[in-house]
């Protein structure tokens, strides 16, 4: 029972943070931005980067979401680990 209770905050995080343009801050690194939460699929925030241009687009693992507040999510990964989330 807890487990589904827990992937249910977890699909309706990403819904909701999306649907709101949140932004997406690592916070390992001195709280940068990133790009706006655009999406979810899966397990996974989709991130872009310059809404316009489309600089970066990332898929992030909702597991490495650190904390959320105010119309922005936290992202525990570092600057150099990001490209690895790249698409």
């Amino acid at each position: 029972m807890r487990n589904s209770k827990a992937k249910n905050i977890k699909v309706s995080l990403g819904s909701y943070y999306a649907s709101h343009r949140a932004s997406a801050i690592l916070s390992r690194d001195k709280d940068r931005e990133i790009g706006k939460v655009i999406a979810e699929y899966k397990d996974k925030l989709i991130i872009l980067d310059g809404e316009f241009k489309r600089d970066h687009v990332y898929f992030i693992p909702k597991i490495r979401i650190d904390h959320y507040a105010d119309k922005r999510v936290y992202i525990n990964i570092s600057e150099e680990s990001l490209k690895e989330f790249e698409i």
